[in-house]
């Protein structure tokens, strides 16, 4: 692939972290979030329980312990936490009986030829957001969700306040009048991530957003509103299975 410009771009939207760049080895490492793997040259060489593959694009169920081996080429890589709509779905297509599966071949062909477009112009990010969104719906055979109960967009907009500061889902129930349980359960319903993850989610988003080589961690961990900058790297290695000082030397 030419012009690595755009290298690495990160994204994170609520449930999803997506990191392209060029890959660095992994030694055997397992993470709370289902991962996918997409390489853009050379194949993914992918190990779990000594036995040895070879992927182009490979999904990784949540907790399956493996390592990766990219020979520093460079790749996409997706972790979804399996609780959102997409992840649950993506498990019940892939990996009922499996650790780890081969993706159709066909909708990743499609995905990279338009990915290799985005990447060669100037700020891709959008764009790219939006086509993994079609990529991960269509392999996951997702149908297009219904539009939101008027309750919910009000907390999504509550929670999507720059200032927002910690509130509990009672502080929002309250909000648009009803209970904590049926809060809890249509926000799921209609959101696809309970609210307590999207919460969290938030709060890493607002983090990694403030996250660079000359970043001090102390003072990106209190804007998230984690307590400290160890609470911040404990949260985002049992999420992704890497440490946000690596995912930075992975460029």
């Amino acid at each position: 692939m030419t012009g690595d410009k755009n290298f690495p771009l990160l994204l994170f939207w609520p449930g999803y972290f997506m990191y392209i760049g060029r890959g660095a080895d992994t030694k055997v490492h397992a993470h709370h979030a289902i991962q996918i793997a997409i390489a853009l040259e050379r194949p993914i060489e992918v190990i779990s329980k000594s036995v040895q593959r070879v992927y182009q694009a490979v999904i990784i169920n949540s907790d399956v312990p493996h390592e990766c081996r990219t020979f520093g080429g460079p790749f996409v890589l997706v972790n979804i936490d399996p609780e959102t709509g997409i992840g649950t779905a993506l498990k019940k297509e892939y990996l009922v009986k499996t650790g780890m599966a081969e993706l159709p071949l066909a909708a990743i062909d499609n995905y990279l030829g338009q990915l290799k477009v985005l990447l060669a112009g100037n700020n891709p990010a959008d764009e790219i957001y939006h086509l993994t969104n079609d990529l991960l719906a269509s392999i996951a055979h997702k149908h297009t969700p219904q539009p939101l109960d008027e309750r919910i967009a009000q907390v999504l907009a509550l929670l999507r306040e720059p200032e927002q500061e910690a509130v509990s889902i009672q502080d929002l129930a309250g909000t648009v009048h009803i209970s904590p349980g049926r809060l809890i359960h249509l926000f799921t319903q209609q959101v696809g991530i309970p609210v307590r993850k999207y919460i969290l989610w938030s709060k890493l988003m607002t983090a990694v957003k403030k996250l660079d080589k000359r970043a001090n961690f102390t003072h990106v961990a209190l804007d998230g509103g984690f307590a400290d900058a160890p609470h911040f790297n404990r949260t985002f290695k049992r999420m992704f299975g890497l440490s946000p000082t690596a995912l930075l030397k992975a460029d």
